[in-house]
């Protein structure tokens, strides 16, 4: 049951009002980063936010309101151009990139009176992104609601030989600006592998990511499969060739294991593996 403020509803009741309604976006990225969108043909403004009515076109499916426990889905179309940019980059290549990876996404009907003020507000659906696919004008989005997180896996605790921390997360507790590391290109490469000068040990950033910082490929990120004598090798390619000079951030990667975490990080008494426990042909 959706509930509806006073005002909302005194409006709606109103003998003779002339009102318009809009759908309002708010689209909450993994890393903070808010956005938001109208589908009206200005620019509203909702509970002191600004919901941009740029050239992005939305369209989604129905919303279903039912009784009962159950995942219900949004499907969602933006239709973009190379002219409609996100953090610089254009849009569409920004969600090809994965931009919209665990982002949240809240969906609202306002209702006003004539104007670019939204008097009232009902929240239609909650969730988090599931699916994209993107071609060359579209992003169409699968948006799963939050009743998705009850189908978490118990028990909570896992016991495995690996630590169930993520590298640099609050229960890793490593910084990850303590571990970053400024390098260039200093030689010929292609969209997988590329010379550099650092002289740090062989395998220190296998599992860990490169982030571009100038050049063609400049603030995008791979994870590094293997690293030897200065040299990255990349489980994906770079959209483009890497040039000498480019400069980009690395950071090492972790593969959970109590050894890597004592001798690469000196961070045993945050490890969360168990890798005493015996395999199960051993345990009784």
């Amino acid at each position: 049951m959706k509930t509806a403020t006073p005002a909302l509803l005194a409006m709606l009741n109103g003998a003779g009002n002339a009102y318009v309604m809009a759908d309002l976006y708010t689209l909450t990225l993994i890393g903070g980063q808010v956005l938001r969108y109208t589908d009206f043909d200005l620019d509203l403004t909702a509970g002191g936010n600004v919901y941009a009515s740029a050239s992005l076109k939305f369209k989604r499916s129905r919303v279903r309101w039912i009784a009962g426990l159950e995942v219900d889905t949004l499907d969602i179309s933006i239709f973009a151009s190379t002219a409609d940019l996100l953090n610089g980059l254009p849009f569409l290549a920004q969600v090809e990139r994965g931009v919209l990876d665990g982002a949240s996404l809240k969906l609202e009907r306002g209702w006003m009176n004539l104007g670019s003020t939204v008097a009232e507000t009902l929240t239609l659906f909650n969730g988090r992104v599931a699916e994209v696919q993107v071609s060359r004008t579209e992003a169409r989005i699968k948006i799963k609601s939050d009743l998705e997180l009850l189908n978490v896996r118990m028990p909570r605790n896992l016991y495995t030989p690996g630590c169930l921390y993520t590298l640099y997360d609050t229960g890793c507790g490593i910084s990850r600006a303590a571990y970053a590391v400024n390098g260039s290109v200093t030689g010929g490469a292609n969209r997988t592998w590329f010379p550099s000068a650092l002289m740090h040990a062989a395998n220190w950033f296998d599992l860990g990511t490169v982030t571009f910082t100038s050049g063609a490929n400049n603030g995008i990120t791979r994870t590094v499969r293997d690293f030897t004598s200065g040299a990255f090798l990349f489980s994906q390619p770079w959209p483009n060739v890497p040039a000498n000079g480019d400069t980009f951030t690395a950071w090492p990667g972790c593969d959970k294991s109590q050894a890597t975490c004592t001798g690469k990080f000196a961070n045993k008494t945050r490890f969360r593996g168990f890798p005493y426990i015996p395999v199960p042909e051993t345990s009784m």
